[in-house]
């Protein structure tokens, strides 16, 4: 019986990472890994209140999440994912020590790099900033704009994005199958180059 299937999906912002991610969790029967989540559970109740406070400073100026954080949410759901299902890395991981976490807690329960791709959705940073105003003015009322959506926050999100995450990619190429999207187009046009991606990785799995 071939092992389950594990994702790490990453990308610049407003990438499609979101929309890309349902149909991965969905096509492939993947545990959800996405931190964006877990950090709104913490904001709503689950967390104590200097926590709280942590969080809401570093994403309201568009910062990335404290690591502290963020490593002890991987390690939970790494060791507790059940056995018989993948995990997406919906977004995640993001810094280089993260990375590095994650890729030892997954040989820690033997999903080794043979069962691991690793995805990144690129797009012009000129086309992050057109989308992301897209965005905000879409939500409107209850559905206010995410509050990391200003013009100066969307600059800093990409300043970290890319100092940050190309150590993580770089290390991700060294460990697992990785490949890099072009992220571009429509959501079916993206969504079939991942397929392209995916449908190619399994048949020499």
């Amino acid at each position: 019986m071939r092992a389950p299937l594990n994702i790490i999906l990453l990308g610049d912002p407003a990438a499609g990472k979101a929309t890309q991610a349902k149909y991965l969790l969905s096509q492939y029967k993947l545990l959800d890994l996405d931190m964006g989540r877990e950090m709104r559970h913490i904001l709503k109740g689950k967390g104590s209140a200097g926590i709280k406070k942590v969080l809401k400073e570093t994403t309201n100026k568009g910062k990335l999440a404290p690591t502290a954080i963020v490593r002890a949410i991987h390690k939970e759901k790494i060791l507790k994912a059940p056995k018989n299902k993948g995990i997406l890395f919906d977004g995640t991981p993001k810094m280089i020590g993260e990375a590095k976490l994650v890729f030892k807690w997954m040989q820690q329960v033997k999903r080794t790099p043979e069962t691991v791709i690793a995805l990144y959705l690129h797009i012009p940073e000129k086309e992050v900033l057109k989308r992301a105003k897209n965005r905000v003015e879409y939500y409107k009322g209850k559905f206010s704009k995410r509050p990391d959506d200003t013009k100066d926050s969307l600059k800093n999100r990409i300043k970290y994005y890319r100092k940050n995450i190309a150590e993580v990619v770089s290390f991700f190429k060294g460990k697992y199958n990785y490949k890099e999207i072009n992220g571009l187009g429509s959501r079916a046009e993206v969504r079939k180059r991942i397929q392209k991606v995916i449908r190619e990785y399994l048949r020499h799995a």
